[in-house]
C-alpha cells in the first residue's frame, strides 16, 4: 500500500518496519524537550516532565519576554536530539 506523505509516496510496509526510537534521558531522569518561541529562534531544556520544563524556563529565561510556541514543545529522541546540535552547529558557525 502507498501512503502520500510530504509530498511523495511512501511505501507502508516499509513505515511500520522503521525502528522506534525511545525518547532520549539523561542520568537525572530527565528528557530533552525541544521547542520554538514565538517569533523565531529555538532552544531547549532538560526536564522530567511539563512542571519541571515551565520551572527551568521560567530560572532560564523569566525575564527576557520570549514566550515558547507551546504548538513545537516535544520530547525528543537521540537522533533528533544530534540533529538538534548539528542545527544550532550550524547557525552558531
Amino acid at each position: 500500500m502507498l501512503l502520500y506523505l510530504c509530498g511523495t509516496f511512501k511505501n507502508t510496509t516499509m513505515l511500520k518496519k522503521a525502528k522506534k526510537e525511545n525518547l532520549l534521558k539523561n542520568s537525572k531522569g530527565q528528557y530533552r524537550y525541544l521547542f520554538n518561541w514565538v517569533g523565531g529562534g529555538f532552544n531547549d531544556i532538560w526536564a522530567k516532565n511539563l512542571a519541571e520544563f515551565r520551572t527551568e524556563l521560567k530560572r532560564q529565561f523569566g525575564t527576557s519576554g520570549l514566550k515558547v510556541n507551546y504548538d513545537t514543545l516535544r520530547k525528543c529522541t537521540p537522533t533528533q536530539s544530534k540533529e538538534w546540535d548539528r542545527g544550532w552547529e550550524i547557525v552558531c558557525n
